[in-house]
Order: C-alpha cells, then structure tokens, then sequence
C-alpha cells in the first residue's frame, strides 16, 4: 500500500497530467478554428479570382485569328495550279497513280524499291503522303448517258439507259474508292519545278496533277476528319 506521501504526489501527478491534456485540447481547438477561418478565406478568394477572370475575358475582344494563325494556306493561283501560304511558300497536290504489284517479278520490286529510294534522296523538301476515302466520281460517264438520252435514235434504248444513270448515281452517291495523293511544300516557285522535274523522271512513282476543287476537297477532309467529302 502507498504511504500518505505517495498518494499525495500521485495525485499531483494526476491533476498535472489532466492540465496538460486540458491545454492540448485547447490548442487543437484553436488550430481547428484557424484552419477552418484559412479555408473559409480562400474560398472567399478563389470566389474574387474567378469573377474577376470571367470579367476580364468578356472584356476582352474575340479573336478572330485563330483558323488562320494555324492553317497556313492563304491563296491559290489559278495560273500556276497551287496554294500559297502567309510565308509566299509553295504547297500543292498530286495524285498518286497506283497499280498492282501482286502479279509483279521479284526483280519488278526491287527496281521499285531503289528506285523510290533515290527519288526520297533527291527530294529533301517535306512532302506528305495521304491516303484517304474519297468519292467514287461518275460525273463524265453520267454526262455521257445523259448525252446518249438526248438522242432520238437511241430512244428505244431510253429504260437501260436510265437505269444504267440510276447506277452511276448510286455508286457516286454510296460508295469510296481508296486512293493515294502526294502533298509536297516547296520555298519558292523554283523549286516547286524542280520536285515536279524529279517526280515526273521516276517511272515507279508516278504521279498527276489533279483539279483544284479535288485539292480543296482533299485539304478539307483532312482538316474535318468527321465530315464526308461530296463531289
């Protein structure tokens, strides 16, 4: 058992235990309350930053440079056939005509291969290779037909016919073919002869020049990949 001296330094030890855990609840309140009044400031802050923001940009007038500070074309020049850009650089389009390869010899590849090789060395402008899904076009069979229709001694003819034109319609309207077009980028219209020069020397990668409504179509489905090019 504990003298009386002993309970009585217990005791102090008790009371200055509960005084001092009386304390530390006091201070975690306090740092609580400040914590709480921190935030409840930096809400009223952030609150005052975004009115102000939204009040600066409606003071702030649209811009209507956007579409033209990334799409570099400017004009086109109906005499020469291509695109200028804002820096007077040259770009424009040809279509690559293909052919097959499945029935070709082995030394036919080849030849191919280093031929193309040699061209990609020669041409050290940029040039961009597209592959796209563009409308099947009828529109000179269609003008055809419908020339044969005009016809009255053909007139017997006149139902196959239409439903020859109807067919046209049809594919031009339903269907793509897969085709392949080159885009090349030359400094100046000296250069732009000389890649037209080295492409129409290769006899593997032959290339033809194409309308400018087809370059337009061309450059806006690659810049509208979810819309459909009509023709």
């Amino acid at each position: 058992m504990l003298d009386k001296e002993e309970r009585l330094k217990l005791k102090q030890q008790e009371r200055e235990f509960e005084e001092k855990a009386r304390k530390n609840r006091e201070e975690l309140k306090k740092l609580k309350a400040e914590q709480k009044k921190a935030k409840k400031e930096q809400r009223k802050n952030s609150k005052i930053a975004r009115k102000a923001e939204k009040k600066k940009a409606a003071a702030k007038p649209a811009s209507t440079n956007k579409i033209l500070s990334v799409f570099p074309i400017r004009d086109y020049l109906e005499t020469e056939g291509y695109f200028l850009t804002d820096e007077k650089k040259i770009i424009d389009l040809f279509q690559i005509q293909g052919r097959s390869y499945y029935d070709a010899t082995d030394e036919e590849i080849e030849n191919m291969v280093l031929s193309n090789a040699r061209l990609l060395q020669r041409l050290s402008d940029d040039i961009k290779i597209i592959s796209m899904n563009y409308p099947t076009n009828t529109k000179q069979q269609q003008e055809y037909i419908s020339y044969m229709l005009k016809r009255p001694d053909l007139e017997r003819y006149s139902e196959m016919l239409l439903e020859k034109l109807e067919t046209l319609q049809a594919l031009e309207r339903d269907t793509t073919d897969r085709q392949a077009f080159l885009m090349v980028f030359a400094e100046n219209k000296g250069r732009y002869e000389e890649i037209k020069r080295i492409l129409s020397g290769d006899p593997y990668f032959n290339v033809r020049t194409i309308s400018r409504e087809k370059k337009e179509n061309i450059i806006f489905q690659l810049n509208n990949m979810n819309k459909r090019v009509k023709v």
